[in-house]
């Protein structure tokens, strides 16, 4: 698995390729430089083998990265960082 995430503005999301092209990806809507969290989603025949929370993680990097802030929505993406002094600075959950 390929786990560079890619940002993808012009469709409010954050993407992680996998086998076959497939993808698995966070959904958001942008306020300024905030996004709220409101969507993630890993094809069903690959859950269950931590690729979702590679996800969330390599999505909060690049947040982080690009120095905006977010809040989760996704109950997902919540249990992920739920807790974590890593993200506490630019994630409300």
């Amino acid at each position: 698995m390929n786990e560079k995430i890619k940002h993808k503005p012009e469709k409010k999301r954050f993407e992680l390729e996998l086998e076959n092209g497939r993808t698995a990806f966070i959904l958001y809507k942008r306020k300024n430089d905030h996004l709220d969290l409101i969507h993630s989603e890993v094809p069903e025949s690959l859950r269950g083998q931590g690729i979702g929370k590679t996800l969330v993680l390599k999505t909060l990097e690049q947040i982080e990265k690009e120095g905006l802030t977010a809040t989760a929505y996704c109950p997902y993406i919540k249990a992920v960082v739920l807790g974590s002094e890593k993200w506490k600075n630019i994630i409300n959950h």
